[in-house]
């Protein structure tokens, strides 16, 4: 891992400059891959792409504003707690219901398809790949709502194996259509990589188990 020339992003609320990671290479030769489609490579880090303002406190999405080179490392790359990405969520909730005002960049509705996708990811980091605590009835009825959200507007038409959209259901606890997406799928013609996915979503379903789980590929 070689980290270049920090990219400091101006934040569009207050105009803080905050100096972020970036790489010159970098590999994932260590790399863990999760059933949610996380990838964690310690030797490729990647600066979150939403950012939180150290000044005003404001989240907004790093490629969407204007950077600047720096002069010197950083290795910040200003990654957010759950509880962060949560008030990020509601932040760009709130910005949608009202009418756009530059300079503060619009956020698409593409956009916050993205934005649910981390956030999904977010709650999997803190619950269950950290085991920071155990989620209670309502954060776990938030998380399905977000991820039944996001599988309604997520475009699945040029996906050929729809895998995480099974993934998901499962840990919504909608065992019932995460089999109607598995049964749908073709076992034989799956890559091997692609059947071991299949089999550890559908022995899990099986067992009402909801957690996110690693890969060995």
């Amino acid at each position: 891992m070689l980290p270049g020339n920090a990219e400091i992003v101006i934040c569009p609320y207050c105009g803080t400059k905050k100096e972020l990671m970036t790489l010159v290479s970098g590999n994932t030769f260590g790399a863990e891959y999760w059933s949610d489609n996380k990838r964690i490579a310690p030797m490729l880090p990647i600066a979150s792409p939403v950012q939180k303002c150290p000044h005003c406190g404001k989240y907004y999405l790093k490629s969407k504003q204007n950077t600047i080179e720096g002069d010197d490392y950083s290795g910040d790359l200003g990654e957010l707690t759950y509880f962060e990405w949560k008030e990020a969520y509601y932040q760009f909730a709130s910005m949608k219901a009202i009418p756009f005002q530059p300079p503060v960049t619009e956020i698409t509705d593409n956009d916050f398809v993205d934005i649910r996708y981390w956030l999904i990811q977010a709650y999997n980091d803190y619950y269950h790949r950290n085991k920071k605590a155990e989620p209670s009835p309502e954060e776990y009825t938030f998380f399905c709502n977000v991820v039944r959200d996001f599988i309604d507007v997520f475009d699945w038409s040029p996906i050929e194996v729809p895998l995480l959209k099974a993934e998901l259901y499962r840990e919504a606890n909608e065992m019932g259509k995460c089999r109607e997406v598995l049964d749908a799928i073709s076992y034989e013609k799956l890559e091997d990589f692609e059947k071991g996915i299949y089999d550890g979503i559908k022995e899990r379903m099986e067992q009402n188990d909801t957690v996110v789980f690693r890969l060995y590929v």
